[in-house]
């Protein structure tokens, strides 16, 4: 390189820069820089992958329906005089509240002195009628613990809308169901939760009988006395109903 090109080289090279093309340049370094903040922000915050699901309420649950009799889809006394059924999709985003706002208190005040006993009906709000779900707590019913499996469901609804609802999800509620024997749990599926299996049947019957008694969406309550039946329809508040259950008893 010839010194004539050198020097051209060099003056080039330091050269200012326009007053706005210097202008130009600082824009963009300080729009660089705060989206390198924004992202070193949100990796900061985010939370890391966690496979783990949570299960909510297993305290509240052994607490709630611990020394409650239990058989099947019942919750309190055969004997009771007051019966309620109870159609409800564990599922259903919707229906959560209308659980958790009657059945605690249901339990409490009528199922545990023996007033009244509880019948669960899966009853799905969506086009599928034997939602995987359902599978989980019928196998959880053969051993007698039906309303903890759909409390703990409910409970953690929000773990389900994170991680999805599939065979290990279930296995998760079935563990935190306290007492629950797991390998029993996983052989009943297994053996009676197949295609037309008596698992499935018992989920038609419920279908059936929901629609029959023309139940609509949200959970929905059919309770009967000696002195006769009122169906509450579309999540009725816990006031409607002990208002019903006065008039049958």
């Amino acid at each position: 390189m010839s010194p004539l090109t050198s020097e051209m080289s060099s003056e080039v090279a330091v050269k200012p820069l326009p007053r706005r093309g210097r202008i130009w340049v600082i824009l963009l370094l300080g729009l660089g820089l705060s989206a390198l903040g924004y992202t070193i922000v949100e990796m900061s915050t985010q939370e890391p992958g966690d496979p783990v699901v949570h299960v909510a309420g297993i305290e509240d649950a052994q607490r709630l329906f611990g020394g409650v009799p239990q058989e099947g889809d019942r919750l309190g006394s055969d004997d009771a005089p007051v019966t309620i059924q109870v159609f409800n999709d564990i599922q259903c985003d919707d229906c959560r509240d209308d659980f958790l706002e009657t059945i605690p208190q249901l339990t409490e005040r009528y199922a545990r002195p023996g007033d009244a006993k509880l019948l669960w009906r899966h009853y799905s709000n969506s086009v599928n009628p034997e939602q995987l779900g359902f599978y989980g707590a019928e196998a959880a019913a053969d051993q007698g613990y039906a309303w903890q499996y759909i409390y703990l469901f409910f409970r953690s609804q929000d773990e389900a809308e994170r991680v999805g609802i599939d065979d290990e999800y279930l296995a998760s509620i079935a563990g935190g169901t306290e007492e629950l024997d797991i390998e029993e749990w996983n052989a009943d599926l297994e053996e009676n939760g197949q295609k037309g299996g008596p698992i499935e049947q018992r989920l038609e019957s419920y279908e059936k009988l929901g629609r029959d008694l023309e139940i609509r969406t949200g959970q929905g309550m059919v309770i009967t006395g000696p002195n006769g039946t009122v169906t509450l329809q579309e999540g009725p508040s816990l006031a409607e109903v002990e208002t019903a259950i006065a008039e049958v008893e």
